[in-house]
């Protein structure tokens, strides 16, 4: 007696996680302080969408000024990929001669920031006003 049909949720499953969509946007935005880029980054940050974050802040990291923060509030999602670009972003700015903060980041992003290791290496910041100033 043969028992093996398909599983109807693994069937749903496996279709939703192909036919997913994330949605990443990365602006640019106006800074009080001279020599200070700001990017608000919302949306997922996952394998599909790291090309928008590199492409944008990284091609204008050498034009950015002194500093280049990235404004999290507005992230939704971020998985491994995601972090491996904020440390390749990080080492960019350095390359450069300027330097990368991250603010702002929501509870579920902090949390992966710090689990990571990734605050030892990028400074995280609770506000984009902290992060400009270089207060936590």
């Amino acid at each position: 007696m043969d028992l093996s049909y398909p599983c109807p949720q693994r069937m749903r499953y496996n279709v939703a996680v192909t036919e997913a969509r994330s949605s990443l946007h990365v602006d640019k935005t106006a800074s009080a302080q001279p020599g200070v880029g700001v990017f608000a980054v919302s949306g997922e940050l996952d394998l599909a969408t790291i090309g928008i974050l590199r492409d944008v802040v990284g091609g204008e990291i050498g034009d950015a000024g002194e500093l280049v923060v990235l404004d999290l509030s507005d992230l939704s999602f971020c998985d491994s990929t995601g972090l491996g670009t904020f440390v390749g972003l990080h080492r960019q700015a350095i390359s450069a001669g300027t330097r990368l903060a991250l603010a702002a980041p929501r509870k579920r992003v902090a949390d992966l920031l710090q689990i990571s290791g990734i605050n030892q290496v990028v400074p995280v910041f609770e506000s984009v006003d902290a992060a400009v100033l270089g207060r936590s």
